[in-house]
């Protein structure tokens, strides 16, 4: 069983950065494909019916094994570097997904993006989210407490904390602790 390129794995509560965090990395690494579990829960959704849709992809029966198939192939038919930012706070569907992986082969780097509750809702506030049927905040400011305390848990560590840090600094951790900082400095 061949041992691919790292699978970098960037979890964190709705809002904490770990979108902004993989479009650095994305940058620092050139090479490297942004897997999108989000764009695979939205395409599952446009096939199914709104009264077999769950609250959250996470919830989603088949979620898990498409985006893992999604992200074994990915590693397997490009053999580059791939960046992974999603949510993940349950630890049966982390496993589902990051369990068979590593069997399979895959260095896959886990890391859970941390901050405060208040610094995250501001995070939210400033990337426009705001009321809507959900509440405050929308779905996702509905979810922080609950995000927070699940992935704080030993089983999503390595947990680097985000709250009085910039994203550059983030992104320059996860390199350092992967390896990858090489090739960033490779290239520049």
């Amino acid at each position: 069983m061949e041992v691919q390129q790292v699978i970098v794995f960037v979890n964190g509560p709705f809002g904490v950065g770990k979108s902004t965090t993989v479009r650095i990395l994305a940058d620092d690494l050139p090479e490297a494909l942004v897997i999108d579990p989000e764009k695979v829960g939205h395409m599952l959704w446009a096939q199914l019916p709104q009264r077999l849709r769950t609250e959250e992809f996470e919830l989603e029966p088949v979620w898990p094994a498409l985006t893992r198939c999604l992200i074994d192939e990915s590693s397997r038919a490009y053999n580059r570097t791939l960046l992974v930012p999603m949510t993940i706070a349950r630890t049966a569907v982390l496993a589902q997904i990051v369990g068979p992986l590593r069997k399979q082969g895959h260095d896959v780097q886990h890391f859970t993006l941390l901050a405060d509750a208040a610094t995250i809702r501001d995070r939210l506030r400033a990337r426009g989210e705001g009321p809507d049927e959900w509440g405050e905040l929308s779905w996702e400011g509905l979810q922080v407490e609950r995000c927070i305390a699940a992935l704080s848990e030993p089983v999503f560590a390595t947990h680097l904390e985000t709250g009085n840090r910039n994203p550059r600094a983030v992104a320059d951790e996860i390199l350092r602790l992967t390896g990858l900082q090489q090739a960033r400095k490779a290239r520049t």
